[in-house]
């Protein structure tokens, strides 16, 4: 009985999925560069954002982007990144004279049958 309990563990460890010896990706990595940005500004609702990205041909990625909050002040954050000085981000603080409509929930009324 032990040896057929034992034939049991050692099958199962061979089905088991083995772990690859690689190390890091098999096809040479390419950086392709882009740019991008959006703006938001719907006033109906007092949304307001922006964000731009680039990225050159050796990795590096420059961007910003910007809200304003409930309380009227718009966060801007301006950041770079690259693989000799990591991710380096600074936000500043802007105030503005935006007015930012909080929604109200409204109950609907209940029906009864």
């Amino acid at each position: 009985m032990k040896a057929v309990i034992l034939l049991c563990l050692v099958g199962v460890a061979f089905c088991a999925p083995q772990l690859s010896q690689q190390t890091g990706p098999t096809d040479e990595e390419t950086i392709e560069p882009f740019n991008f940005s959006l703006i938001v500004n719907d006033d109906e609702n007092t949304v307001y954002a922006t964000r731009q990205e680039s990225q050159d041909q050796n990795g590096a990625v420059q961007g910003e982007y910007s809200w304003v909050a409930p309380n009227g002040v718009r966060y801007t954050t301006t950041y770079t990144a690259d693989p000799v000085n990591g991710y380096n981000a600074v936000t500043r603080e802007e105030q503005t004279n935006i007015v930012v409509k909080i929604p109200v929930h409204k109950p609907q009324e209940q029906s009864v049958f």
